[in-house]
């Protein structure tokens, strides 16, 4: 009988547990799949404990050709967590194996699949209404900005360009969309014309700043923030990492918690913690608007996949 194509599996924990046994130095562990989303874009975690109650997160990356990624571009997530936490950061980071790498790989139904294990992220869910919280991460966010610039890898990720935040978003959304959603399509690609115009004609401002550009988290969510009972911020999950605009990674982080929606109060603690470390500039503030409509279009052509598992329908919200 031939043997039938997979497009997603997920891994056996007790398997991942002994592999996991065989190449880090914990000693004997349980792995336990926590995150199961049915799409075929996302990662997949695992919650790994120790005889000693010590917590770790294995994660397992989908397929490199979900985003067209190579092994050094997961590499280069590794690198960049790792100099973060040199800086003392306070980011989720990779621990090293038995020999002395950071990333694994198993051997999926479906092909080659990395994964990495990493420190557990302490304390509770960031909290949207706590203003002290939003100044914290706002200001977070900016040391990592600033830290970054002063990041050098020996490896390549795809950068944030508005190639891959736009182009190839719209041209995968017009290859699987049929006339049935003409309205739908005339709305994001109009939006993605207008927003791409607007970032152009920014980036040739006079006023564009040196630093606007450079290693960014790329999807800062109060979903993977966690505070401990010292009010300190841990982030997590850089998956989508690397180098991009910083005015950008604002936009994000608006458009993943709808804090533009929230009270007013909120949202200006967030920048004012951002400010409190690196001022943007006024051409950097004016980018984040169009940013928003661009992380819109770049979010529902990621939810249009040909072997997807999530359907064809998904217009990303704001």
């Amino acid at each position: 009988m031939t043997q039938i194509r997979v497009a997603r599996s997920f891994i056996a924990g007790d398997a991942l547990a002994e592999r996991i046994e065989q190449e880090y130095d914990l000693g004997k562990i349980s792995c336990k799949l926590f995150s199961k989303m049915v799409r075929t874009q996302d990662n997949d975690h695992y919650l790994v404990r120790t005889t000693d109650n010590a917590k770790y997160v294995a994660r397992i990356y989908q397929l490199g050709k979900i985003l067209e990624r190579e092994e050094e571009e997961y590499l280069f997530e590794l690198d960049w967590l790792n100099f973060l936490k040199s800086n003392s950061l306070s980011v989720s980071y990779p621990l090293a194996r038995r020999d002395g790498r950071y990333l694994g790989s198993v051997n999926a139904p479906e092909g080659i699949r990395y994964y990495a294990l990493f420190s557990f992220a302490p304390g509770e869910r960031m909290s949207l209404n706590n203003e002290d919280q939003l100044f914290r991460c706002g200001a977070e966010i900016a040391r990592i900005h600033i830290t970054s610039n002063h990041f050098q890898s020996q490896y390549n990720r795809q950068p944030l360009t508005l190639e891959n935040l736009v182009d190839k978003p719209v041209e995968q959304i017009m290859q699987l969309w049929d006339e049935s959603r003409a309205d739908d399509l005339d709305i994001i690609l109009t939006s993605a014309a207008e927003s791409k115009e607007e970032i152009l004609a920014l980036l040739q401002n006079e006023e564009s700043t040196a630093d606007s550009w450079g290693p960014i988290g790329g999807d800062f969510h109060s979903a993977s923030t966690r505070f401990d009972q010292n009010g300190n911020p841990t982030f997590f999950n850089f998956d989508l990492c690397g180098y991009g605009w910083r005015a950008y990674d604002i936009a994000t982080f608006l458009l993943n918690t709808g804090l533009m929606h929230k009270s007013t109060e909120l949202s200006e603690a967030f920048f004012a913690g951002y400010y409190s470390v690196r001022p943007l500039s006024r051409n950097e503030h004016a980018a984040i608007y169009p940013f928003l409509t661009i992380r819109r279009v770049w979010l529902t052509g990621s939810f249009t996949i040909a072997d997807g598992l999530a359907g064809h329908t998904f217009i990303a919200s704001i």
